[in-house]
């Protein structure tokens, strides 16, 4: 193993999109001793996709190999363009329940593989102000 078995590291999935790097990283730093990444458009996208569902277990598999991986972080961001971003919904609330729904898939198909696993779920906001994009994880469950 390369990690030190006493630090708590979590895995945290996330999309690649440049408005949430590298706040959100930070972020979840401050309450974790470091954090594995999995950034990929869309984020959980290709989890819960069954063509590409093995690469991301054997991402898991991987940081509880190489890490001692603690928990998993799953995360999805208001406006992911990988999904259309926020003009394809009828208003938030429907775009804010589409993405719990797919925390919830991805939960369920990690916690089916790796039944021990403890699992947080956020969605992202994005605000953009005079100083640029600032990343509000908001935890879901």
């Amino acid at each position: 193993m390369s990690s030190d078995p006493n630090k708590k590291i979590w895995l945290l999935f996330d999309c690649l999109d440049w408005r949430l790097h590298p706040q959100l990283e930070n972020h979840f730093l401050e309450r974790h001793d470091g954090c594995d990444l999995c950034i990929t458009a869309g984020s959980l996208k290709g989890l819960i996709e069954e063509p590409t569902r093995a690469y991301f277990l054997n991402q898991i598999e991987i940081s509880k190999k190489l890490h001692n991986c603690q928990g998993i972080i799953l995360t999805m961001h208001m406006d992911c363009g990988a999904y259309g971003g926020s003009e394809s919904f009828k208003d938030k609330e429907t775009e804010i329940e589409h993405y719990k729904n797919i925390l919830e898939q991805a939960k369920t198909i990690i916690l089916s593989a790796y039944p021990d696993t403890t699992i947080e779920k956020y969605i992202i906001e994005l605000e953009h102000s005079y100083v640029g994009w600032e990343s509000k994880p908001i935890y879901v469950g």
